[in-house]
This record gives C-alpha cells, structure tokens and sequence, in this order.
C-alpha cells in the first residue's frame, strides 16, 4: 500500500508576503501562520484528496504532494508527457530527460520550439534520475506497477518530477488563478494511488477519474498528409480517392470504417471558410460528397486555434490574437508563414471557431474532424483560468459546435485534456520520411518529427486504448521511397495494426508491389479481428 504522502502548500495572505506549510495525514501542520489555511489531507483507500479552507483570503501559489516510493528498486518509470506528441515511454530510473537543454536560446526563440511542450511552465533537469512528466505516471516492478495520478486535471495541469537520489517523487499542482475567500472549502489536489498489473491499474485511474473512451467503431483508410503534405488539390485527392477505393474494395473490414482524409492545404490556416477555389473549384462540400459516395466517411483537418502570419484572419482581427502579458501576439510555433495563437476567451473568436466547425460539419458533410495544435488554447495563463482550465473550456467548445455524431481525432493537445473527449487521439509525434530524421534534429524539442520515436509512443501509451480513447498511432508506410528499412516498416506496420484504432497509410496504394500489398493485407486482418472482439 502507498504511504500517505506529505504535501507542501504555499500562499500569500492579503499582506503579500509568502507563507508555507508542511502536513501529512494526522500529523500536525508545520510552518508559518498556518492556521490560516486550514488544509486537510486525507488518504481514503486509492486516493488522496487536500483541501483548504482558510481563515482569511489568500492566493495559492504552490500544492505539491511528495511520495517515497522505493525508486531505487524499480525496473521501469513511466511519466506520461505534456502533449501528445511529447516522448512518452517506458525508461530506467537513472535516465535522463531529453529535452531543449543545450540548444542555444536564439534558435529556440527563431524557431519557436519551446510552445508545444512544458518548457515554459515546467522545470527541465537534465540530470539522470531527474525525469518529469504530466499528469500521471507508474513505477513497473516485475510484472506490477505503482501508479500515482492526477484526478481531476480540467481544475490545472499537474507536473510531476523524479528524484532518484532523495527517492521522491513529486506531483505538483496548477492552482487556481483567484482569490480563496475567507470560509470556502476548495479541494486543490486529487491523486489516486494504485497498484496492480498496469492494465489494473489504469482501468481503475480512469474509472476514478470518471473517464470513459467515447464510442467509437476503429477506422482504417487514407490521409493525404505524407503523400502530397500541403500541396493538395481537389483533382489529386480525387485521383487518391479513387485508388484507396480499389485498393480496399475486395478486402474484408468487418466492424471497422473505412476513412478518407483530407489533410493540411486546402486553405490558408485560420481562412478556413475559404479554401482555395482554384484548386478546389467545386468546394469543399463536392469532395466529402465525392468520399462519401465511395462508402468511406469523409474526414477533415482543421487547427481551430491558430492562425498564421499570411491569413486574412491575422491581418483583419488582429483583437483576436492571443497576447502576452506585453501586449505581444504569441506565436503558436514556426509552422506555414508562422503560427499564431488565438484567443480562446474571446467572445468573437469563440463565434468563430463554432461557425468554422459548423459549416465544415453541417456545410460541407465532413463527419469526423482531425483537430491539431489544440495546446495553442493554454499557452498564456488568463481570465481568471490555468492552464487545465482554459484547455478544457476549450475542448468543450469544440464539441457543442458540432452535430451529434461527428467524430473527433484530436492532435497536438495536453493529453490529460483529452481524456475522454474524443474518439481518437494521436498518441505520438508526427512519423518522417526516414527513422530518426537528421542528427542536428535530435536536440530540439520532445516533440520532434522522428518515426523512431512515434513508435515507442505507440507502445508507451498502449494502455490508454479503448480506455481513454482509440489511440491514433500516425500513419504506416510500405512505398519505396521512404527511408525505412524493410525491418523498419514491419515494426511501424505492425504496432499500428495490433496497439491502436486507426489504421492509416499515406501511400499510393495501387504501387505496392505483391510483397507490401500482402503484408498490409495481413496487418490489416489483424485490425480488423482486434476491433470485431471489442
């Protein structure tokens, strides 16, 4: 059984100045003018809740429960990342942390590299044994783990942090960004405390979290995305319609979708409402018609939350950019002409984003929605709201601007947000062309492009499938020209065949040689047993 752990709290009173206390379970509180705070810790079975109720108003600045779990003698760590494309595995105790450490700040800065991970509000220690991650994570010893867990992220994020030569580990809680009033009870922090085989243990954490993976029937199919990337026309997707038509038409799917997705490039991002008419001269209706009448549900990508620096949106509603404390518009990332964030709190940008999900949905027929760079909705603290609060506004948003029915791949998001929020989620970082991509790569974010590393996410973050959600691997390839070895595409094949819901390749099919075509028909037979036993 886990130990009750001991929690240090920090505040400020209506007179500025700092006041920390220390408790644990029946012990009494330690620190200064501590009576003022009222905290209470109780350990009840599996979980752990603290509560404040103060004397006099005050500000949080820092909960945070520390555990001794015996680290030392763990096989295995596993602390989940903050997006969904941060690396996410299984690692000894003694690793490090690989992160931006080193990389000179000018190049993070031109290249925008520290907005889609924790950089800026997590602390990054390269130090072997000095790992962190977000949201919940497990200890593996043999074939049982110990898993420690946030219950209630929507309230704020909550990092986590290894220590392996003090043997602790640390779960520190976003608190609320207002005043706690004289008299009122807030729980500032739920953890649940578990153990058993890892599929026990995480059953149970998403049981109490009151988390349940929407349902959804598994898809397999077509994205555009890494055959053509953002150089897409209607007459070329019809040309690729036409062939995962044929190339699917004899194979049995049974409880599985058949998806065609139209991916990045047929607007500029943020104009969403106006895509290109001369390279979609019979809109974006004409084409989800057109997949449709093949039998394959028509999908879209849309980034809701951002735009970039060459859209009419950045140039005529300019209020609607999110700003820092400066007044600065904040850049989303270094993608298309530059990424910029908007402003999720916006009454405006809120009609917006509803009107965009609407019109693709109802408008034009597209029925599930790949939605990425979603992190961009809490990348400036606001509104009275943290970082978990204003990214589970966000997400609701989402969903009540489409029709019952609609499917969502959600991209590019804090993960412990989307925990059943929507039918599937990318679970790993965008695959490449080749295995690991360039050497001088490797030192930028978690995040990065890297085959290698989205399939060790495939595996890291198997668990969740089905639980949380159907886990979305990316995409498989089988075509000679990419720099994979023969090993390498089987390994990458079958992951995404046998440890996922979504099933996608980005090839043109009809150039498989007989050897590739019947290694996917094989994977493929796989998918579709695992999601006719579910």
């Amino acid at each position: 059984m886990w130990d009750t752990p001991s929690i240090r709290v920090s505040w400020r009173s209506a007179d500025g100045a700092p006041r920390e206390a220390v408790v644990r379970e029946g012990v009494p509180v330690l620190g200064a003018q501590a009576d003022d705070l009222g905290v209470a810790v109780a350990l009840d079975g599996d979980v752990c809740r603290v509560s404040v109720e103060p004397s006099v108003g005050l500000e949080l600045t820092c909960v945070e429960a520390t555990l001794e779990p015996d680290l030392a003698r763990a096989d295995a760590l596993f602390l989940n990342g903050y997006n969904s494309w941060t690396d996410s595995w299984e690692r000894p105790v003694d690793a490090r942390m690989r992160g931006l450490h080193g990389t000179p700040r000018a190049v993070i800065d031109r290249w925008v590299l520290d907005t889609s991970g924790d950089y800026r509000f997590a602390r990054q220690d390269p130090r072997p044994g000095r790992q962190h991650g977000i949201g919940y994570g497990y200890l593996r010893f043999g074939e049982r783990v110990r898993l420690f867990g946030e219950l209630d992220p929507d309230s704020g994020v909550t990092a986590i942090y290894e220590d392996l030569p003090k043997g602790t580990i640390a779960l520190s809680k976003e608190v609320p960004q207002r005043t706690i009033e004289a008299g009122e009870r807030v729980e500032v922090l739920s953890l649940a405390l578990l153990e058993g085989t890892l599929d026990e243990a995480v059953s149970r954490y998403l049981s109490l979290m009151g988390v349940a993976a929407r349902p959804a029937r598994s898809v397999a199919g077509y994205s555009s995305w890494y055959r053509h990337y953002g150089d897409i026309t209607e007459e070329k997707l019809l040309g690729d319609l036409a062939g995962v038509r044929d190339s699917f038409a004899s194979l049995e799917l049974g409880g599985v979708d058949l998806v065609f997705q139209v991916d990045d490039g047929y607007a500029t991002v943020g104009d969403w409402t106006a895509p290109d008419a001369g390279d979609f001269p019979h809109g974006m209706a004409h084409l989800a018609g057109a997949i449709r009448e093949t039998g394959m549900v028509p999908g879209l990508w849309i980034a809701p939350f951002v735009c970039e620096r060459d859209s009419a949106l950045f140039s005529e509603h300019p209020d609607w950019l999110l700003r820092d404390k400066d007044g600065v518009p904040v850049m989303s990332g270094s993608h298309w002409s530059g990424g910029y964030a908007l402003d999720t709190l916006n009454p405006e940008v809120r009609d917006y984003v509803r009107r965009v999900l609407s019109m693709a949905t109802r408008e034009w027929g597209f029925e599930l929605l790949k939605l990425d760079f979603l992190y961009a909705a809490a990348l400036v603290v606001r509104g009275g709201m943290n970082r978990g609060e204003l990214m589970a506004d966000a997400l609701d948003l989402l969903r009540e601007s489409v029709p019952e029915g609609t499917r969502f791949d959600l991209c590019g998001v804090p993960l412990m947000s989307a925990l059943g929020r929507c039918e599937y989620c990318r679970i790993g970082c965008d695959v490449g062309l080749d295995w690991d991509d360039k050497l001088y790569m490797h030192i930028i974010n978690r995040e990065r492009v890297s085959t290698k590393n989205s399939l060790h996410n495939t595996c890291g973050r198997a668990h969740l499938d089905g639980r949380a959600f159907r886990n979305d691997p990316d995409v498989f390839f089988l075509r000679d020209d990419v720099r994979l070895t023969d090993e390498q595409r089987s390994r990458l094949l079958e992951a995404d065949a046998t440890l996922g819901g979504v099933f996608f390749t980005s090839d043109d099919m009809g150039l498989w040689s007989d050897d590739q075509r019947a290694a996917f028909e094989a994977a493929l037979a796989k998918f579709v047993a695992r999601a006719d036993k579910e």
